[in-house]
């Protein structure tokens, strides 16, 4: 033992030199072969535990910006090690660890610590020397959500003659959620369909897409769904008049002044056949009795269409039916007897006089309709056919325009009928009073032969 220890202590100082010079040429050998150096290695921030924002009822106002926010660290490590962790390099991650939030509340902003994680299976060995950013600001807001229907836009035309049906969506709705300064701007969520020229029903499955007031896509939201599919149906298309009417009468004093609706006409799609004979739809008749104010009803077009029809898809579903009722006005005007014409007069025979000047007529009707009306527009008409010499009470009658009628009785008007006075004939005067000419002209002829004729001796 003794000899033992004296053999190993004997040259101490030469032993250890050798061993710390064989150690530094153990550590060239492997500096020279596998020397230490860095690189930079970069990827996206990955989120965890957001469930410990949502379930406060709050959510990342900021999500988008973190999403994309790109996290670069400088890894030390030799060669060898960081080309291994370069294989690996789509299991590095950057995360955010939302669970360590504590006491916040909707409108702050909060810093987060940003772990950059390197792969286990990249082995050990490596350093992290530097790392930008270290930090990430969480922007903090209350978490809205609710449900949007989904619009169908297509892009494009069908083919000449066609037309498009109204799209069959499913789902029908999407429900979008996130901050709610950023779900408030979502005013309409569609899908986008590509038509051209198309002849034949399409089924296409698209992506809705938010879009604010302006049709600018939104951002930072989530949707419940990620796909929809659509159906088009495409046919023969036509365009008809829609028509209106009303049923009833409105209060005692009222009137319908107008029947509006809107659309005028639609764009129907069937078969060849059906359209031809379908030449215009007539909406439900509006109920008016006793009404003291304009009707409104809508009607779902879908709902009165004829079997095979179907509306287009630029065609509105509804359509809207106004009756105006008006309050009717009184108006007096005054007929001037010279205007009032005689029907069935003998006038070579009789003479016709009127024992009034003028009769006054009571109106009754909408101030439109009465405001047109003027003394020279109203046919005002006497029958005397019939009747004979002497003074008649004759009930006029009046013709009046649509809208406008006649408050009380029909007014009548005395007429006094005379018989004309005979006047001598004078073509039959004139032969008598030749005749008389002439027969004195042959008294005096006679009596002129008489005296010359001479008288005889006898």
């Amino acid at each position: 033992m003794k000899k033992l220890r004296e053999k190993i202590m004997k040259d101490i100082g030469w032993k250890l030199l050798s061993l710390i010079i064989a150690i530094a040429l153990w550590f060239m050998v492997i500096n020279i072969e596998h020397p230490v150096t860095t690189r930079i290695y970069t990827q996206t921030i990955t989120m965890e535990n957001i469930d410990a924002l949502t379930q406060q009822g709050l959510t990342i106002l900021n999500k988008g910006q973190l999403e994309n926010m790109k996290v670069s660290a400088k890894v030390k490590a030799q060669r060898t090690a960081l080309d291994r962790l370069t294989q690996y390099r789509n299991s590095i991650r950057a995360v955010v660890d939302f669970s360590k939030l504590e006491s916040v509340k909707s409108g702050d902003t909060a810093s987060l610590e940003v772990s950059f994680l390197l792969p286990d299976s990249a082995g050990t060995g490596f350093e992290i020397v530097s790392q930008s950013p270290e930090k990430a600001e969480i922007m903090i807001e209350k978490l809205a959500a609710k449900r949007i229907p989904i619009n169908v836009h297509i892009n494009g035309e069908a083919g000449n003659g066609y037309t498009t049906l109204q799209p069959q969506i499913s789902p029908s709705s999407v429900q979008i959620s996130g901050a709610a300064s950023v779900v408030n701007r979502v005013k309409t969520v569609q899908v986008n369909v590509e038509l051209q020229q198309a002849s034949e029903d399409i089924v296409v499955t698209a992506e809705p897409i938010a879009y604010d007031e302006n049709g600018k896509q939104v951002e930072g939201i989530t949707m419940d769904i990620s796909k929809v599919h659509i159906s088009i149906g495409i046919q023969k298309n036509k365009m008809v008049n829609l028509t209106a009417s009303t049923v009833g009468i409105p209060e005692e004093g009222y009137e319908i002044s107008e029947i509006r609706w809107s659309p005028q006409a639609v764009n129907i799609a069937g078969s060849e056949a059906i359209l031809n004979n379908l030449q215009s739809i007539t909406l439900p008749a509006l109920d008016v009795t006793g009404a003291r104010q304009t009707v409104i009803e809508s009607f779902l077009l879908n709902e009165i269409l004829p079997d095979g029809v179907m509306l287009s898809n630029d065609t509105p579903l509804e359509a809207e039916v106004s009756v105006v009722i008006q309050q009717q006005e009184d108006q007096q005007i005054t007929v001037q007897s010279a205007n009032v014409t005689l029907q069935g007069a003998e006038e070579e025979n009789y003479d016709y006089t009127f024992s009034e000047e003028s009769v006054s007529l009571q109106l009754t009707g909408s101030a439109r309709e009465l405001s047109a009306i003027t003394t020279g527009s109203i046919a005002v008409t006497a029958n005397v056919e019939n009747l004979i010499e002497g003074e008649h009470s004759v009930v006029l009658e009046i013709e009046l325009p649509e809208g406008v009628s006649l408050v009380g009785e029909v007014p009548s008007i005395m007429v006094t009928i005379q018989q004309k006075q005979q006047q001598p004939d004078i073509s039959q005067q004139q032969p008598e009073q030749n005749e008389n000419e002439n027969e004195n002209e042959t008294n005096t002829d006679i009596d002129t032969e008489i005296e010359q004729t001479p008288i005889s001796e006898e």
